[in-house]
């Protein structure tokens, strides 16, 4: 795990939870529908801003082991005196960062039509919350709005 699948996977939890709330609970929420969106907006900038950000962290901490010759060590027991040259840092692979991202979408979208099919936020909301993000919106999920 890393930042970038931490945030996002940690905030899709948290939507998906929103979604099992009470119509009292919802609503709460939906007052502040603009952060949760800002969130989401921040979440997924930081996975796709990963594959700018790990060549500069790859390459700064590759530069400093060479420079100063840095190795590991041995941490099993007290008495280990093994060492070895420092390994660069492993990238997140790209379905992991993906998974996040398909995982956040996912719990947003659900969020979204839950607070439609409540009737705390028009259906236009909905489409330009969900046009953001790359959301394809079921009009069947839209079916059983409260009246």
């Amino acid at each position: 795990m890393s930042y970038s699948t931490d945030v996002a996977d940690h905030l899709a939890e948290q939507l998906q939870r929103f979604v099992t709330l009470n119509r009292h609970q919802l609503i709460g929420q939906v007052a502040n529908l603009d952060f949760w969106i800002g969130e989401v907006e921040h979440a997924l900038a930081v996975i796709d801003g990963y594959v700018e950000r790990f060549p500069r962290l790859k390459a700064a901490q590759d530069e400093y082991v060479t420079e100063h010759g840095t190795f590991e060590f041995c941490m099993a027991h007290e008495n280990c005196d093994i060492t070895w040259k420092a390994e660069s840092p492993k990238r997140i692979p790209d379905h992991e960062l993906r998974a996040s991202q398909t995982r956040l979408c996912k719990a947003t979208y659900q969020f979204l039509v839950r607070c439609c099919r409540e009737g705390f936020i028009e259906n236009t909301r909905l489409f330009a919350e969900c046009e953001k993000f790359d959301i394809r919106v079921d009009l069947t999920d839209l079916r059983a709005r409260r009246s």
